[in-house]
């Protein structure tokens, strides 16, 4: 498996991937923008063809450091549990530690137990809950991943 940086020809498997891994998938015009944000970093497994996808955005934090704030992270249904999703996590984050970034946020939903336990096999930790997060009101657990240098 290879993990590349995306390009926008890349934007149908993308917008794909998501619409088989979301009951309420986000929109191929959202997923676009970022491909014209300077801050947002978009990842892309391929075995060959693409498997998954991650979309990050840098963002500042409230004592004047960076932070990578992952916006979007999805694996085809037949390639999951294969790797994927931790490749994209580790590309990730070796991009944010050349970026001196010091850490990675993301918000899940309460109720994704699977999702919990592997970021947690990721490093990350719960932080708080965030009540009535998504548009649907279901709450979301904020979780976050120091980085530190290597």
């Amino acid at each position: 498996m290879q993990i590349r940086r995306a390009s926008r020809t890349d934007l149908p498997a993308i917008v794909a991937i998501e619409d088989q891994s979301f009951p309420d998938p986000w929109p191929q015009s959202s997923i676009a923008a970022y491909f014209g944000d300077p801050h947002a970093v978009i990842l892309l497994a391929v075995d060959p063809q693409p498997v998954g996808f991650l979309i990050a955005r840098r963002e500042a934090t409230p004592r004047g450091g960076w932070v990578f704030h992952i916006h979007d992270l999805a694996v085809a249904p037949t390639h999951r549990r294969q790797g994927a999703a931790s490749a994209l996590l580790a590309e990730l984050g070796a991009i944010a530690r050349a970026q001196r970034v010091s850490g990675i946020r993301l918000e899940v939903r309460v109720d994704n137990e699977s999702a919990h336990r592997f970021y947690e096999h990721q490093g990350f930790k719960v932080v708080r809950e965030l009540a009535r997060y998504y548009e649907d009101g279901g709450a979301a657990l904020r979780m976050e991943l120091a980085l530190t240098e290597r």
